[in-house]
């Protein structure tokens, strides 16, 4: 039987380039979702999918760590932007709670699917802020997965503040604009792109 000793995340190459060429910090919301919207458009340029994630630190706008969607790349479906961002931030700050090392927001170019939602609680992220919708995501044959209804307040309750729908039409262009492939589209019965 073969010995499993760690599990990685594997981070495009690209990724730390293109990190070490941004500002540090992002005072608005609408330049931190600005920056992601860049990062989903790159990486889909870069064959991964078109969402991206980043986790800030709330009152400061500084940049803690970005997160891509490298699910097909990384062949590995745990690895979906917000994912990554959250994995990265609570690595580089030493913390696997983020409430622990202060305020810190999870910016994202989609609303989080059932599996990023279930993350960002358990991260303890003070606020998640989204750019186009789920349904947006839906639209073009990936499947979200089972949310609840009212998933807003479910966060809220727990906390978190929620924002929707900053910068939604530069995030839907980039999902319209995506020829790659849609995993999990089979789930859905059918796969609108084919």
């Amino acid at each position: 039987m073969k010995k499993w000793t760690n599990i990685l995340l594997p981070i495009p190459d690209w990724l730390n380039i293109w990190v070490a060429n941004k500002p540090a910090h992002f005072p608005t919301i609408d330049q931190r979702m600005a920056l992601i919207i860049d990062l989903a458009k790159i990486n889909v340029q870069q064959g991964g999918g078109p969402f991206a994630a980043a986790v800030f630190e709330s009152a400061t706008g500084k940049l803690i760590a970005p997160g891509v969607n490298w699910v097909v790349p990384g062949k590995s479906s745990l690895l979906h932007a917000e994912i990554m961002a959250l994995a990265l931030a609570e690595q580089s700050l030493g913390d696997h709670e983020l409430a622990q090392s202060g305020g810190f927001e999870l910016i994202t170019s989609v609303e989080p699917c059932c599996q990023c939602l279930g993350a960002l609680i358990w991260a303890g992220v003070a606020s998640v802020v989204c750019g186009a919708r789920s349904e947006d995501a839906q639209a073009i044959g990936f499947d979200e997965g089972p949310r609840p209804a009212n998933w807003i307040q479910e966060l809220q309750k727990r906390g978190i503040a929620v924002t929707t729908g900053i910068m939604r039409p530069q995030s839907l262009e980039i999902l319209q604009s995506y020829t790659g492939e849609l995993y999990n589209s089979r789930l859905l019965g059918s796969n609108p792109k084919n």
